[in-house]
Protein backbone atom coordinates (compact mmCIF):
# COMPACT_ATOMS: atom_id res chain seq x y z
CA UNK A 1 0.00 0.00 0.00
CA UNK A 2 1.59 3.49 -1.21
CA UNK A 3 -0.73 6.13 0.53
CA UNK A 4 1.94 8.83 -1.04
CA UNK A 5 0.55 8.02 -4.56
CA UNK A 6 -3.35 7.85 -3.52
CA UNK A 7 -3.44 11.29 -1.63
CA UNK A 8 -0.44 13.08 -1.12
CA UNK A 9 -1.35 15.49 1.35
CA UNK A 10 -1.52 12.86 3.94
CA UNK A 11 2.16 12.54 4.10
CA UNK A 12 5.82 12.86 1.83
CA UNK A 13 7.41 9.54 2.75
CA UNK A 14 6.75 6.72 4.72
CA UNK A 15 9.86 5.46 6.00
CA UNK A 16 8.97 2.97 8.78
CA UNK A 17 6.02 1.45 10.35
CA UNK A 18 5.91 4.79 13.06
CA UNK A 19 5.93 7.18 10.54
CA UNK A 20 3.12 5.44 8.70
CA UNK A 21 1.07 5.18 11.80
CA UNK A 22 1.79 8.61 13.08
CA UNK A 23 0.83 10.09 9.76
CA UNK A 24 -2.65 8.54 8.87
CA UNK A 25 -3.43 9.17 12.87
CA UNK A 26 -2.13 13.13 12.62
CA UNK A 27 -4.12 13.33 9.33
CA UNK A 28 -7.17 12.02 10.66
CA UNK A 29 -7.16 14.84 13.51
CA UNK A 30 -6.17 17.68 10.96
CA UNK A 31 -9.58 16.07 9.20
CA UNK A 32 -11.90 15.72 12.50
CA UNK A 33 -10.80 19.11 13.24
CA UNK A 34 -11.91 20.65 9.19
CA UNK A 35 -15.29 18.54 9.52
CA UNK A 36 -16.18 20.34 13.05
CA UNK A 37 -15.76 23.97 11.60
CA UNK A 38 -17.64 22.43 8.75
CA UNK A 39 -20.63 20.96 10.31
CA UNK A 40 -20.65 24.41 12.74
CA UNK A 41 -20.84 26.41 10.34
CA UNK A 42 -23.49 24.49 8.09
CA UNK A 43 -20.71 23.89 5.18
CA UNK A 44 -21.05 20.76 3.54
CA UNK A 45 -18.70 18.06 4.59
CA UNK A 46 -16.72 15.77 2.82
CA UNK A 47 -17.13 12.48 3.65
CA UNK A 48 -14.73 10.42 1.10
CA UNK A 49 -11.59 11.06 2.47
CA UNK A 50 -12.48 9.93 5.93
CA UNK A 51 -13.16 6.68 4.18
CA UNK A 52 -9.99 6.75 2.27
CA UNK A 53 -7.86 7.32 5.91
CA UNK A 54 -9.47 4.65 7.77
CA UNK A 55 -8.93 1.97 5.14
CA UNK A 56 -5.27 2.92 5.99
CA UNK A 57 -6.27 2.39 9.41
CA UNK A 58 -8.17 -0.99 8.83
CA UNK A 59 -5.36 -2.01 7.15
CA UNK A 60 -3.10 -1.57 9.66
CA UNK A 61 -5.27 -3.34 12.20
CA UNK A 62 -6.01 -5.90 9.96
CA UNK A 63 -2.16 -6.67 10.67
CA UNK A 64 -1.82 -6.79 14.10
CA UNK A 65 0.32 -3.86 14.22
CA UNK A 66 0.03 -2.64 17.79
CA UNK A 67 1.49 0.91 17.18
CA UNK A 68 -1.59 2.21 15.66
CA UNK A 69 -3.70 0.78 18.41
CA UNK A 70 -0.77 2.26 21.18
CA UNK A 71 -1.04 5.66 19.71
CA UNK A 72 -4.34 6.22 20.24
CA UNK A 73 -4.61 4.55 23.57
CA UNK A 74 -0.94 7.14 24.40
CA UNK A 75 -2.74 10.41 22.62
CA UNK A 76 -6.14 10.11 25.02
CA UNK A 77 -4.49 13.17 27.14
CA UNK A 78 -3.97 15.77 24.11
CA UNK A 79 -6.30 17.73 22.27
CA UNK A 80 -9.41 16.13 23.42
CA UNK A 81 -12.12 16.83 21.07
CA UNK A 82 -10.03 16.27 17.87
CA UNK A 83 -8.24 13.60 18.75
CA UNK A 84 -11.83 11.95 20.37
CA UNK A 85 -13.46 10.51 17.60
CA UNK A 86 -10.09 9.36 16.18
CA UNK A 87 -9.17 7.09 19.11
CA UNK A 88 -12.82 6.08 18.75
CA UNK A 89 -12.48 4.93 15.25
CA UNK A 90 -9.58 2.89 16.17
CA UNK A 91 -11.02 1.43 19.17
CA UNK A 92 -13.75 0.38 17.51
CA UNK A 93 -12.12 -1.21 14.22
CA UNK A 94 -10.08 -2.93 16.77
CA UNK A 95 -12.86 -4.24 18.54
CA UNK A 96 -14.69 -5.44 15.13
CA UNK A 97 -11.67 -6.93 14.12
CA UNK A 98 -11.01 -9.10 17.32
CA UNK A 99 -14.73 -10.32 16.72
CA UNK A 100 -14.00 -11.58 13.28
CA UNK A 101 -16.11 -8.46 10.95
CA UNK A 102 -14.63 -8.57 7.48
CA UNK A 103 -12.53 -5.16 5.79
CA UNK A 104 -15.23 -4.21 4.35
CA UNK A 105 -17.33 -3.95 7.66
CA UNK A 106 -14.51 -2.38 9.36
CA UNK A 107 -14.53 0.03 7.10
CA UNK A 108 -18.03 1.21 7.35
CA UNK A 109 -17.20 1.20 11.51
CA UNK A 110 -14.49 3.30 11.28
CA UNK A 111 -16.42 6.17 9.76
CA UNK A 112 -19.56 5.36 11.61
CA UNK A 113 -17.42 5.95 14.73
CA UNK A 114 -15.19 8.91 13.18
CA UNK A 115 -18.67 10.80 13.43
CA UNK A 116 -20.69 9.47 15.90
CA UNK A 117 -19.53 12.09 18.21
CA UNK A 118 -20.06 15.17 15.58
CA UNK A 119 -23.18 16.75 17.20
CA UNK A 120 -20.16 17.98 20.57
CA UNK A 121 -19.50 20.78 17.77
CA UNK A 122 -22.98 21.79 17.39
CA UNK A 123 -22.97 22.30 21.39
CA UNK A 124 -22.18 26.04 22.62
CA UNK A 125 -18.50 27.06 23.27
CA UNK A 126 -19.44 27.94 26.51
CA UNK A 127 -20.45 24.96 27.73
CA UNK A 128 -18.55 22.64 25.56
CA UNK A 129 -15.32 24.48 26.91
CA UNK A 130 -16.56 25.33 30.18
CA UNK A 131 -13.78 24.82 33.30
CA UNK A 132 -15.42 22.51 35.91
CA UNK A 133 -17.98 20.23 36.61
CA UNK A 134 -21.07 20.87 34.68
CA UNK A 135 -24.76 22.35 36.18
CA UNK A 136 -27.84 20.81 35.05
CA UNK A 137 -28.25 22.88 32.26
CA UNK A 138 -24.58 22.34 31.11
CA UNK A 139 -25.84 18.95 30.68
CA UNK A 140 -29.12 19.85 29.33
CA UNK A 141 -27.33 21.34 26.36
CA UNK A 142 -24.57 18.64 26.05
CA UNK A 143 -27.46 16.04 26.06
CA UNK A 144 -28.88 17.43 22.87
CA UNK A 145 -25.42 16.66 20.80
CA UNK A 146 -26.87 13.22 19.96
CA UNK A 147 -30.16 14.98 18.19
CA UNK A 148 -28.07 17.75 16.57
CA UNK A 149 -24.98 14.94 15.57
CA UNK A 150 -27.75 12.44 14.15
CA UNK A 151 -29.30 15.67 11.94
CA UNK A 152 -25.91 16.96 10.90
CA UNK A 153 -25.04 13.33 9.25
CA UNK A 154 -28.07 13.47 7.27
CA UNK A 155 -26.81 17.09 6.05
CA UNK A 156 -23.73 15.41 4.72
CA UNK A 157 -24.83 14.53 1.28
CA UNK A 158 -26.79 12.07 -0.30
CA UNK A 159 -28.24 9.51 2.19
CA UNK A 160 -26.64 6.27 1.32
CA UNK A 161 -26.11 3.11 3.61
CA UNK A 162 -22.94 4.41 5.65
CA UNK A 163 -24.09 7.93 6.06
CA UNK A 164 -27.78 6.05 7.75
CA UNK A 165 -25.87 4.38 9.75
CA UNK A 166 -23.73 6.88 11.24
CA UNK A 167 -26.90 9.01 11.92
CA UNK A 168 -28.01 5.97 13.85
CA UNK A 169 -24.95 5.99 15.59
CA UNK A 170 -24.78 9.16 16.60
CA UNK A 171 -28.23 9.29 17.43
CA UNK A 172 -27.57 5.88 19.63
CA UNK A 173 -24.19 6.59 21.09
CA UNK A 174 -25.33 7.59 24.59
CA UNK A 175 -28.91 5.69 24.50
CA UNK A 176 -27.43 2.11 26.69
CA UNK A 177 -28.10 -1.22 25.72
CA UNK A 178 -30.50 -0.79 28.38
CA UNK A 179 -32.04 1.93 26.97
CA UNK A 180 -32.00 4.01 30.33
CA UNK A 181 -29.53 6.57 28.69
CA UNK A 182 -29.98 9.49 26.18
CA UNK A 183 -31.87 10.87 24.32
CA UNK A 184 -35.20 9.49 25.32
CA UNK A 185 -37.06 6.84 22.99
CA UNK A 186 -40.07 4.63 23.12
CA UNK A 187 -40.46 2.16 19.92
CA UNK A 188 -36.47 1.07 19.81
CA UNK A 189 -36.15 -2.30 20.49
CA UNK A 190 -32.20 -2.56 20.89
CA UNK A 191 -28.89 -0.43 19.73
CA UNK A 192 -27.72 -0.76 16.64
CA UNK A 193 -24.49 -3.07 16.47
CA UNK A 194 -22.79 -0.37 15.28
CA UNK A 195 -23.69 1.79 18.69
CA UNK A 196 -22.71 -0.78 20.83
CA UNK A 197 -18.93 -1.36 19.66
CA UNK A 198 -18.87 2.73 19.52
CA UNK A 199 -20.51 3.14 22.73
CA UNK A 200 -17.85 1.26 24.37
CA UNK A 201 -14.63 2.43 22.62
CA UNK A 202 -15.98 6.48 23.30
CA UNK A 203 -16.63 5.65 27.33
CA UNK A 204 -13.26 3.70 27.38
CA UNK A 205 -11.46 7.15 25.83
CA UNK A 206 -13.80 9.80 27.83
CA UNK A 207 -12.62 7.83 30.73
CA UNK A 208 -8.74 7.60 30.02
CA UNK A 209 -9.08 11.29 29.08
CA UNK A 210 -8.84 14.88 30.91
CA UNK A 211 -12.59 16.57 30.38
CA UNK A 212 -13.38 20.12 31.89
CA UNK A 213 -16.82 18.85 32.89
CA UNK A 214 -15.36 14.96 33.83
CA UNK A 215 -14.88 13.66 37.04
CA UNK A 216 -11.03 13.46 36.63
CA UNK A 217 -8.45 10.62 35.02
CA UNK A 218 -9.09 6.86 35.34
CA UNK A 219 -6.34 4.88 34.89
CA UNK A 220 -6.46 2.61 31.33
CA UNK A 221 -6.81 -0.73 34.42
CA UNK A 222 -9.57 1.29 36.25
CA UNK A 223 -11.27 2.33 33.58
CA UNK A 224 -11.55 -1.66 31.74
CA UNK A 225 -12.54 -2.66 35.29
CA UNK A 226 -15.23 0.03 34.89
CA UNK A 227 -16.42 -1.14 31.92
CA UNK A 228 -17.02 -4.75 33.02
CA UNK A 229 -19.68 -3.13 36.01
CA UNK A 230 -21.43 -1.31 33.05
CA UNK A 231 -22.03 -4.65 31.31
CA UNK A 232 -25.45 -6.01 30.71
CA UNK A 233 -26.89 -2.66 31.68
CA UNK A 234 -25.29 0.12 29.86
CA UNK A 235 -22.74 -1.93 27.67
CA UNK A 236 -22.89 -4.82 25.43
CA UNK A 237 -21.71 -7.65 27.91
CA UNK A 238 -20.35 -9.90 25.59
CA UNK A 239 -19.03 -7.05 23.25
CA UNK A 240 -17.50 -5.34 26.59
CA UNK A 241 -15.80 -8.84 27.23
CA UNK A 242 -14.15 -8.75 23.96
CA UNK A 243 -13.18 -5.27 24.70
CA UNK A 244 -12.01 -6.28 27.68
CA UNK A 245 -9.62 -9.50 26.99
CA UNK A 246 -8.19 -7.23 23.61
CA UNK A 247 -7.10 -4.51 26.18
CA UNK A 248 -5.46 -7.05 28.81
CA UNK A 249 -5.44 -6.33 32.42
CA UNK A 250 -2.98 -3.30 32.01
CA UNK A 251 -3.63 -1.62 28.91
CA UNK A 252 -1.39 -0.03 26.12
CA UNK A 253 -0.74 3.37 28.06
CA UNK A 254 -1.40 2.63 31.11
CA UNK A 255 1.62 4.27 33.48
CA UNK A 256 2.82 1.44 35.99
CA UNK A 257 4.99 1.67 39.01
CA UNK A 258 6.96 -2.32 39.11
CA UNK A 259 7.88 -4.59 42.59
CA UNK A 260 11.50 -3.09 41.53
CA UNK A 261 10.67 0.81 41.69
CA UNK A 262 10.61 1.27 38.02
CA UNK A 263 8.47 3.43 36.28
CA UNK A 264 7.02 2.75 32.79
CA UNK A 265 4.44 2.84 30.28
CA UNK A 266 2.55 -0.29 29.30
CA UNK A 267 3.25 -0.71 25.24
CA UNK A 268 2.01 -4.11 23.81
CA UNK A 269 -0.04 -6.91 25.87
CA UNK A 270 1.14 -10.11 26.36
CA UNK A 271 -1.19 -12.76 24.09
CA UNK A 272 -1.72 -14.97 26.91
CA UNK A 273 -0.09 -13.67 30.31
CA UNK A 274 -2.59 -10.10 30.35
CA UNK A 275 -1.07 -9.07 33.58
CA UNK A 276 2.44 -9.34 32.06
CA UNK A 277 2.81 -7.30 29.56
CA UNK A 278 5.77 -5.64 27.45
CA UNK A 279 6.43 -2.23 29.34
CA UNK A 280 8.83 0.76 28.19
CA UNK A 281 11.01 1.27 31.38
CA UNK A 282 12.00 5.24 32.33
CA UNK A 283 13.47 5.30 35.35
CA UNK A 284 15.23 2.89 37.87
CA UNK A 285 14.00 2.04 41.55
CA UNK A 286 14.64 5.51 42.87
CA UNK A 287 13.11 7.50 40.15
CA UNK A 288 15.98 8.66 38.23
CA UNK A 289 15.41 9.08 34.32
CA UNK A 290 17.09 6.31 32.38
CA UNK A 291 17.34 5.78 28.90
CA UNK A 292 13.92 3.96 27.88
CA UNK A 293 13.89 0.52 27.21
CA UNK A 294 11.78 -2.20 26.62
CA UNK A 295 11.10 -5.10 29.52
CA UNK A 296 8.88 -8.26 28.79
CA UNK A 297 7.62 -9.28 32.32
CA UNK A 298 7.27 -12.74 31.21
CA UNK A 299 10.78 -12.83 31.57
CA UNK A 300 11.98 -15.02 34.51
CA UNK A 301 15.20 -15.95 36.06
CA UNK A 302 16.74 -19.35 36.22
CA UNK A 303 14.69 -19.92 39.54
CA UNK A 304 11.31 -19.45 37.60
CA UNK A 305 10.68 -16.30 39.67
CA UNK A 306 9.88 -12.99 37.64
CA UNK A 307 12.24 -10.32 37.52
CA UNK A 308 9.53 -8.07 37.01
CA UNK A 309 6.04 -7.45 38.05
CA UNK A 310 3.66 -4.34 37.81
CA UNK A 311 2.95 -3.01 41.48
CA UNK A 312 0.25 -0.62 40.88
CA UNK A 313 -0.85 1.99 38.38
CA UNK A 314 0.11 5.72 38.78
CA UNK A 315 -1.31 9.06 37.37
CA UNK A 316 0.99 10.03 34.32
CA UNK A 317 0.05 13.81 34.34
CA UNK A 318 1.53 13.83 37.89
CA UNK A 319 4.63 12.88 36.58
CA UNK A 320 4.28 15.25 33.31
CA UNK A 321 4.90 12.18 31.23
CA UNK A 322 5.01 12.80 27.50
CA UNK A 323 3.71 9.22 26.17
CA UNK A 324 4.14 10.15 22.56
CA UNK A 325 7.43 11.05 22.60
CA UNK A 326 8.63 8.28 24.71
CA UNK A 327 6.57 5.63 22.93
CA UNK A 328 7.42 7.11 19.05
CA UNK A 329 11.03 7.63 19.67
CA UNK A 330 12.88 5.51 16.65
CA UNK A 331 13.51 2.19 17.73
CA UNK A 332 17.13 2.59 17.76
CA UNK A 333 16.55 4.92 20.79
CA UNK A 334 15.38 2.38 23.21
CA UNK A 335 17.17 -0.80 24.40
CA UNK A 336 15.07 -3.93 23.87
CA UNK A 337 15.65 -6.48 26.53
CA UNK A 338 13.18 -9.35 25.71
Amino acid sequence: MDIERKDKNITPDWTDARERVTSVYNALVVLVGEMSDKVASAENVEVKKAGRLVRYIVDMIADDDPLLLGMALCETRYDYPDRHPVNVCILSVSLGHKIGLGKKQLAELGVVALLSDIGKHLVPPEVLNKDGIYDEDDWRAMKKHTIQGCKAVFGMGDADEQLMKAAIVSFEHHLQADLSGYPKVRHIPAQDFYTRIVAIAELYDALTAHRSYAQGYRSPDRAVRILLEKAGRELDSVLTRQFVSMMGAYPTGSFVQLDTGELCIVVQRHDVFFKRPRVLVLSDGQGRPVKPFIAALSKRDKNGRYLRSIKKTLDPNKYKIDYASFFYSKPSGFRDID
